[in-house]
């Protein structure tokens, strides 16, 4: 069985969008968002203590472990996600399944810190747009090589899109990545570790007696490139049990 959990994200005053308040995991400094962007330290925090409370949730109420959870997003999401998965968690932390970046970005590259438990227990699914203007695709080189110098397992894959999630290879991709580390089998190919998408693999998730869990926060950001206007920020997530 499959659970889904779709956390919203809370209103909050978006600098780039004039400060007017929007749906957002955290605030946003630059357009479009490009390796030097400046972090919202507080913002993030705030973000990855609720993933944190949510992940408690499904273990306290659901006897979901965090071990068969995977965290993904899209956009800031994908942020959010990456912080949660990897970035200084506490030393008694239990990693978790696997984590998805989509059209994401590695906030506070400056100081992360990866512990060795994480890197080796939850690899990563990294898909990005090449021609994407608002996160950009510079992006996805730069935290891929940060967080594969910290050990961390990443398949990459580069898209012929732009900022989007409704990609079929990427969805069919990102999939193939959920039943790899959820139900893994013994003898399945798994995606290779930088692809640019050429798979028509159709891929189901088998049912399991253990419960496994995907928590699947999605925060698509969208832009009015006339008025640069931030016109959209929704979350949601998802899980597997």
């Amino acid at each position: 069985d499959i659970t889904y959990v779709f956390p919203p994200a809370q209103m909050m005053g978006i600098t780039v969008n004039g400060g007017e308040k929007m749906p957002g995991w955290f605030d946003v400094y630059d357009w479009p968002i490009g390796v030097d962007a400046k972090d919202d330290p507080k913002g993030l925090a705030m973000s990855v203590k609720r993933v944190e409370k949510i992940v408690t949730q499904l273990q306290e109420e659901q006897g979901i472990d965090p071990s068969r959870v995977v965290l993904g997003g899209f956009s800031q999401g994908g942020a959010v996600a990456l912080t949660a998965a990897y970035n200084r968690r506490k030393k008694d932390a239990i990693p978790f399944a696997g984590c998805i970046c989509m059209s994401g970005w590695l906030p506070m590259k400056d100081y992360l810190d990866v512990s060795e438990e994480s890197a080796a227990a939850t690899p990563l699914f990294w898909a990005h747009g090449q021609y994407d203007t608002k996160i950009l695709f510079e992006q996805q080189m730069y935290g891929v090589n940060k967080l594969e110098n910290e050990g961390v397992d990443v398949i990459a894959c580069a898209y012929p899109v732009g900022h989007e999630s409704s990609n079929y290879e990427e969805i069919d991709d990102m999939a193939g990545f959920l039943e790899s580390v959820l139900c893994p089998e013994p003898h399945t190919e798994k995606i290779p570790k930088y692809a640019e998408v050429d798979n028509e693999a159709s891929v189901s998730l088998t049912d399991e007696d253990e419960t496994n869990t995907l928590l699947y926060y999605l925060c698509a950001i969208g832009i009015d490139d006339e008025s640069m206007m931030l016109d959209e920020s929704y979350s949601s997530a998802a899980t597997v049990s």
